[in-house]
C-alpha cells in the first residue's frame, strides 16, 4: 500500500514530459560509427543537461574519443546509509536498412500506445525512467537517507568500455545495489548469463587446391575441434542442467574464417594456410570459465596432433561472469513490493539470456544487481523497435518507490 508521502512524490511525475523525453533521446542517433565520426556524445550531452537541471552533482567523462560516461549523484545531506545506483547506456545498435522501417529509424513516432525508433526500447526509455524518477524525488523536496547514483555509460553494445571505466575510476565504490534499467517488461531479472568469447586459430601450410598434399590443410583439424567443442557443450548441459531463469549453457561457433583476416582473399583453387573460429560461450552460475578454457585448449591440441606441421592458438578474448542475486535481497524485495503496490499483481521473476553492464558491476565491484525496465524482451535490435508507454509509466513509478523504500526518507 502506498503511503501519503509516496503518493505525494509520485504526484510530481509528469507523464507527458517523460514521453517527450523518451522521444527526444531516441531522436538523437547514437550508433557508434567511428568512420563517420558519430557516437554517443550528443545523447550523453542530453543526459548531462537533464542532470544539471535537477541540480545533481554531475560529471561528464570521456572513456575514449567521442565516447563519454555521464555520472550524476543526488546526495543525502548526511553520510548516506546506502547508495542505490540506476544504470543505463546511451549507445544503440545499427538501424540497418532505413527503407525496411515503417517510420524513419530515429523518428520516435508514437502509434498505438508505443514509441517507435532505434533505441527506444534498448534502452533510452529505461534511461529516461531513471532520470524522471530522480527528478520526481528532487521536485518533491523529500530528503533521502541515502544517495542515488546515476551511471549512464557508453559502449554497452560493444566491449563495455564505459562500465569498465566507471568501475576503474572508482565510481562503483560504496554502491549498495543497482537497478539495471534494461528492457525486461518490468520483470525482476535476478540472474544473467555470463559470456566467454574464445578465438581458436589453426595454422598449416598454404598450397594449390589441386595439390593439397604439398601443404597442410587446416579445415579438417578445425572440424575435429568444433566436434569436440560440441561434445563439451553436451557434457556441460548434462553436468549443470537448466537454470531456473537462464536455461542451459551453450557453446556456439559464430565466426569461421579461412583464410584468416589479413592473409589474402579466399580463392577456389587455394588451400589457405590458417583457419580461425570464434566461440560464443554463454555461462550459467556454477560454470568455471578457467576450466572451460583449459578444456578447449586441450581439444585444440588434440585436433592438431595428426601432423607436426600444424600449430594452434587458443585465446580467451573476454569473460563476463554470470550473476545471481538472492530473491530475498532487500532490493529485490523492495522492487517486488513496489510493483505489486502499483499494479495489484505479483512480480514476475526472470533472467537475462544475454549479458549487460550489470555483469561488470557484479563481477568487478561485487554489486548486487536487478535488471528491470520498460520494453518488450524480444524487440531489441529488431526493425521497427518500440517501447510501450504504459510500461514506461509503470517503470518510472517502480523506480521512485524503490528509491524511497530502499534508501529511506528522513522525516
Amino acid at each position: 500500500m502506498l503511503t501519503p508521502l509516496e503518493q505525494r512524490v509520485l504526484a510530481h511525475l509528469n507523464d507527458a514530459q517523460i514521453v517527450a523525453w523518451v522521444q527526444q533521446l531516441t531522436q538523437i542517433p547514437s550508433v557508434w560509427k567511428p568512420e563517420l565520426g558519430t557516437g554517443e556524445e550528443p545523447a550523453a550531452r542530453w543526459v548531462e543537461a537533464r542532470c544539471t537541471e535537477m541540480g545533481l552533482d554531475t560529471h561528464f567523462e570521456f572513456v575514449a574519443p567521442g565516447r563519454p560516461n555521464v555520472i550524476a549523484r543526488l546526495r543525502a545531506p548526511q553520510p548516506p546509509t546506502a547508495t542505490l545506483m540506476f544504470e543505463g547506456h546511451t549507445d544503440v545498435v545499427t538501424e540497418g536498412d532505413p527503407a525496411k522501417w515503417t517510420d524513419p529509424p530515429f523518428s520516435a513516432t508514437i502509434r498505438d500506445g508505443r514509441i517507435y525508433g532505434r533505441g527506444a526500447n534498448d534502452m533510452k526509455a529505461g534511461v529516461v525512467c531513471a532520470l524522471a524518477a530522480t527528478k520526481a524525488i528532487v521536485d518533491s523536496g523529500v530528503t533521502l537517507m541515502g544517495d542515488i547514483l546515476l551511471g549512464i555509460v557508453c559502449d554497452e553494445e560493444g566491449h563495455m568500455i564505459g562500465i569498465k571505466n566507471f568501475v576503474d575510476r572508482g565510481w562503483a565504490a560504496g554502491v549498495s545495489a543497482c537497478i539495471v534499467c534494461e528492457p525486461e517488461e518490468n520483470h525482476l531479472c535476478i540472474a544473467q548469463k555470463g559470456v566467454m568469447w574464445v578465438q581458436a586459430t589453426i595454422t598449416g601450410v598454404m598450397s594449390h587446391g589441386a595439390m593439397p598434399l604439398t601443404g597442410v590443410n587446416t579445415a579438417y583439424p578445425m572440424a575435429r575441434f568444433l566436434s569436440l567443442a560440441h561434445a563439451l557443450e553436451e557434457r556441460e548441459i548434462a553436468r549443470h542442467g537448466r537454470h531456473e531463469f537462464l536455461g542451459q549453457p551453450s557453446i556456439t561457433p559464430t565466426i569461421l574464417q579461412s583464410p584468416i583476416p589479413g592473409a589474402g582473399e579466399a580463392q577456389k583453387n587455394v588451400m589457405p594456410s590458417a583457419t580461425t573460429c570464434t566461440l560464443d560461450i554463454r555461462l550459467i552460475p556454477g560454470q568455471d570459465p578457467d576450466w572451460l578454457a583449459a578444456q578447449l585448449e586441450k581439444m585444440l591440441a588434440a585436433a592438431c596432433a595428426t601432423d607436426p606441421r600444424l600449430s594452434y592458438q587458443c585465446e580467451v578474448v573476454e569473460v563476463r561472469h554470470p550473476t545471481a542475486t538472492d530473491r530475498n535481497h532487500p532490493l529485490v524485495a523492495t522492487l517486488g513490493a513496489a510493483y505489486t503496490d502499483l499494479t495489484g499483481q505479483p512480480p514476475i521473476y526472470g533472467g537475462v539470456p544475454g549479458s549487460t553492464d550489470g555483469t561488470i558491476l557484479n563481477a568487478r565491484a561485487g554489486i548486487p544487481i536487478v535488471t528491470c525496465g520498460p520494453g518488450d524482451i524480444y524487440i531489441p535490435h529488431h526493425i521497427d523497435e518500440w517501447v510501450s508507454i504504459d510500461e514506461i509509466k509503470t517503470s518510472v513509478r517502480t523506480y521512485v518507490l524503490a528509491a524511497l523504500r530502499f534508501l529511506g526518507v528522513r522525516e
